[in-house]
């Protein structure tokens, strides 16, 4: 009887050992349960901020294309508006060079026919010197001719210069 109580003894240690292994196996069991719950908790919150992190990529590279669409097509208005202003600084530039060039001619013009005027006043003025002159010599007895003729040359004078005075405006008045 008494290896029987030997054998009940060494029995309930190596049950006791058993327990405790047991406890010990189950603890350790529970401690990577948790473990691997937490693992996976942070796997699939992970995974969430992949996902998230992938969609604000993906928006940002939209933004990002809709900004270069609009860089783009305000660097092409800017080319546009500055070959605009190109053409038109060349244009004012020749138009400027013709108001210079149109008003030198102008100048020319009015000088000439100034000239042409006073060459016309100047003969005018001898030819009605000439006909004073000689209606005083045919009121004294000569030939009624004379003063006809020169009526003549001074109504043909007169019209001369009122024609070049009128053209003279004209070219003024352009």
């Amino acid at each position: 009887m008494e290896e029987y109580l030997h054998h009940m003894k060494t029995l309930r240690s190596q049950m006791n050992e058993v327990e405790d292994q047991a406890a010990k196996i189950s603890v350790e069991e529970q401690s990577h349960i948790t473990t691997i719950q937490t693992l996976e908790k942070d796997l699939a919150s992970a995974k969430s901020e992949t996902k998230r992190l992938k969609e604000d990529a993906e928006q940002m590279m939209k933004a990002k294309g809709e900004i270069c669409s609009q860089i783009l097509e305000k660097q092409r208005k800017i080319a546009s508006l500055e070959s605009d202003s190109y053409t038109l600084a060349q244009t004012l530039e020749l138009i400027q060079r013709e108001r210079v060039s149109l008003s030198a001619r102008l100048v020319e013009k009015s000088a000439y026919y100034t000239k042409v005027a006073d060459d016309m006043n100047s003969k005018l003025q001898q030819q009605q010197d000439w006909v004073h002159t000689h209606r005083i010599s045919g009121e004294m007895g000569e030939h009624g001719s004379v003063k006809e003729e020169s009526d003549k040359q001074m109504a043909k004078t007169k019209g001369m210069v009122l024609y070049y005075f009128y053209m003279l405006l004209e070219i003024s008045g352009s």
